[in-house]
């Protein structure tokens, strides 16, 4: 396979797990915001929709698994070095465990097993 066909590859695979890993917000949620207000008195909070950032934790994770897949697949890596960076995964998976009160369906969750 060329390098430009490994990168349109990688492209609609990417498209894929996006459409097909997309989560579902829990009701609730759904046309809230999140406001950040900063400790400075006279600086201007932030604003973003709970959508949005949903979306950019979906997005977080659809890479995860992505990154993950490339890294179980390399034949460059050592086992060694896969087993590693699968821990950081599992790390990061565990942090976003934070978020998992957002998701409408159980399977959506993070989980760092």
């Amino acid at each position: 396979m060329t390098k430009e066909e490994m990168k349109e590859f990688a492209k609609i695979l990417v498209q894929t797990i996006e459409e097909e890993h997309s989560a579902e917000l829990a009701p609730k949620w759904e046309g809230g915001s999140v406001f950040i207000m900063p400790g400075e008195p006279g600086t201007k909070e932030h604003e973003i929709t709970i959508d949005r950032l949903m979306h950019k934790i979906v997005m977080i994770r659809n890479n995860l698994r992505v990154l993950e897949q490339n890294i179980n697949s390399s034949e460059s890596l050592s086992e060694g070095e896969k087993v590693k960076m699968q821990n950081y995964i599992t790390k990061c998976y565990g942090s976003l465990t934070s978020f998992n009160f957002m998701f409408y369906n159980d399977a959506d969750k993070f989980t760092s097993k």
